[in-house]
This record gives C-alpha cells, structure tokens and sequence, in this order.
C-alpha cells in the first residue's frame, strides 16, 4: 500500500512527518488526524496534526490540554493499549461533547470535531505513541473497512514512530545525527542505488564484519543467503524508484538461522537520493503468532499454518511437517487469507513482517 511506504518515509524526514496526519485522514475517511509520542511519565514529546490552529496548538501544548483528553483517556481505561478502536463504541458522542475536554479546547475555539477512532501503542522504554482519526460530531461514524485499515496501519506507525524517538534521543546526546546512529543498537546503513555503502553505523559495520547475513563487496551491500539478497535488489528497486509495492520491508535469515527484519525508506542526502537501510533483530515464529492472534483472531491450529506459509513453505511440505492431510492445511490457509484479507503467500509473508518487533532476551 501506498500510505505504508510514506509512514516510512517519516523516519526521519520532518517534512514527511508533518504531511503525515493529513495523508492518514485521507487515506482512513476522516477530516483530521493528530500523531503524538509521550514520555513515560506521559509528558507530550511531539505532536503532528494537520487540523489545529496554531492558537489551538499553542493553548494544547501550554495547558497540557492531552491529560484531559476525553478520547486518550478512553484507550487507557477502556480500550487498552496495542489495538485500534472507535471510541464511539466505548463512549456516546454526547457524552464526549460534556466533557471538560471539548468544552474546554474543541469548542472554546469553534471546532466541531465529535467523532474519533485511533490507538495507544507502549514503547519498549515504556513511552506511548498516540494516535486519533477524528471527524466532525454531525458527520457518520466510522466504518469497520475504515477502522481494519487503521488496524492494519497501526504497527506501521507505532514502529515508525519509535524510531524517530530513538533518534530525537540520540541526538540528544550526540553531536549531530550520524553520531547519534553510532548509540543505538539496530544496525543503520546508506546505500547508493548501486548497493554501494556510503555509510554504516557500529551496529552495522558488526554485522559486516562478522559474515553471517551480510557482507561488503568492493564497497557494496550484499546478503548471505541469495534467496533474501533476491528481496533487497527488488526493494532497492522500489526505493531508488519510489514504487509503492509494499516490498520495503522484508525478513532475512543468518548462517546460524537467526531472523533479521529489513526496513528500507528512500532519503535525500546532500541533494542525492539514497536508501536508508535498518536493520533489527526479531523473533519472528513467537511474537508474531501471538500477535496475528491477536489481531485478526486466528485459531491454535491456524498459528503453526500461518508461520509456515510465511516462511515460504508449500502446503505438502506442511502437511509433511505437522503430520496433517493436505487437505487440512489448504483449509487452514483458506481461513487464514479469510480473517487478514490477503489473497497470496506473498502478501501473507509481507503482513507478518511489518508486525512490531519483540527484541530477543539478552544473554
């Protein structure tokens, strides 16, 4: 989808991060949208939208207008964290409209906005990031094919996110945002179209030099195994053309089988369009089970199905491994394209991809 690859287009682009909530209202039926990250002592850290005006910002940010917000408080004590929502379904309009919330910011400035849908997702540090679709309270409320999207983006955005935090911290604390990309622990390169590497951070220059999942040849990027160095070329493709195919992000395997997730977002550098590679460790087989079921309901006998399709296993070769009729497998896989919408393996591979991360347990 389109709307994926600009989320990551946000990493760290302001201008894409600024444009970000009016293309998310767009591509989710709603009139506004407000993005906001909080520390974990839930202090506002940032806050894009595309609906405020700057009085309006301005009287949110001064009189911490969120620890009254009718609508987050909702998520916290009703909808709960990590999944998406229309508060309509938690909170009656009218009763949103009594608040002191919409009394004392909505309609202190004339607006009229009533209803929303959004989600608060927790950040390994324990921050929130903050999402809310909103419309006006006479228009309709909205539709579940809107609310699944937002469901289907919202992983996206947290990831996205979580990123741009980790940056604003490092470079916080480092002179400059290379430096800062020296201090976090996922592995961060720039690539030419070529493959050529004209930057990697520590992290990456430790998988470089290690061999296991890739390696530089005559100053070029290359994977371990060919099948995953298959995906980069056909992401970079996309990158360096700004194709929207939905391939920016794809899982790789070590010499050891450990899984790594690549996420890759066209960026301009010094006037040159390059590719900024990142890198991060992730239990795929046991976070995203869990959170598939999470999401889109899928049974204990559907899980190992929905795995194995993901990794690229064919129905026989699954019917091998769980000692199962072929006919079983290809009825799981029926139901499991059913409850997430997807048509192919590819398309299946690719949602299990873009989940959130779970880091792997030290030592």
């Amino acid at each position: 989808m389109e709307i994926v690859s600009q989320i990551y287009e946000s990493l760290d682009d302001d201008e894409a991060i600024s444009s970000m909530p009016g293309r998310l209202a767009g591509a989710l039926g709603g009139r506004s949208c407000t993005i906001q990250t909080f520390s974990p002592q839930f202090e506002l850290e940032e806050m894009w939208h595309n609906h405020f005006s700057a009085d309006m910002d301005d009287y949110y940010r001064l009189h911490s207008m969120h620890r009254h917000d009718a609508w987050t408080r909702t998520n916290l004590t009703r909808i709960g964290l990590n999944r998406s929502a229309k508060h309509s379904d938690f909170m009656e309009v009218s009763d949103f409209r009594d608040s002191f919330f919409f009394n004392e910011f909505i309609r202190r400035f004339g607006d009229d906005s009533g209803q929303c849908m959004g989600f608060i997702s927790k950040q390994s540090d324990d921050g929130l990031v903050v999402v809310g679709i909103q419309k006006a309270h006479t228009e309709d409320d909205f539709s579940d094919d809107e609310l699944g999207l937002l469901e289907i983006l919202r992983p996206h955005i947290a990831r996205m996110a979580a990123l741009r935090r980790n940056l604003r911290k490092q470079k916080e604390l480092a002179s400059g945002a290379i430096l800062g990309l020296n201090e976090i622990e996922d592995a961060y390169l720039v690539l030419a179209a070529d493959r050529r590497i004209s930057f990697a951070n520590a992290e990456a220059e430790a998988l470089l030099n290690h061999h296991s999942l890739l390696q530089a040849f005559q100053g070029r990027l290359f994977l371990h195994r060919p099948q995953d160095d298959q995906k980069l070329s056909a992401a970079l493709n996309d990158a360096n053309h700004n194709h929207r195919s939905g391939r920016l992000s794809f899982l790789a395997k070590d010499n050891s089988g450990t899984i790594w997730r690549f996420t890759l977002a066209p960026k301009a550098f010094e006037g040159e369009t390059k590719v900024l590679v990142w890198i991060d460790r992730c239990k795929a087989s046991a976070s995203a089970s869990i959170a598939m079921q999470q999401i889109y309901g899928l049974t204990e006998a559907e899980l190992p199905i929905l795995m194995a399709v993901s990794q690229g296993y064919s129905a026989a070769e699954i019917s091998d491994q769980h000692q199962i009729s072929i006919a079983t497998v290809r009825t799981h896989i029926q139901h499991i394209y059913q409850k997430t919408g997807v048509k192919k393996a590819s398309q299946l591979a690719q949602l299990v991809a873009s989940l959130p991360r779970i880091r792997q347990p030290q030592g």
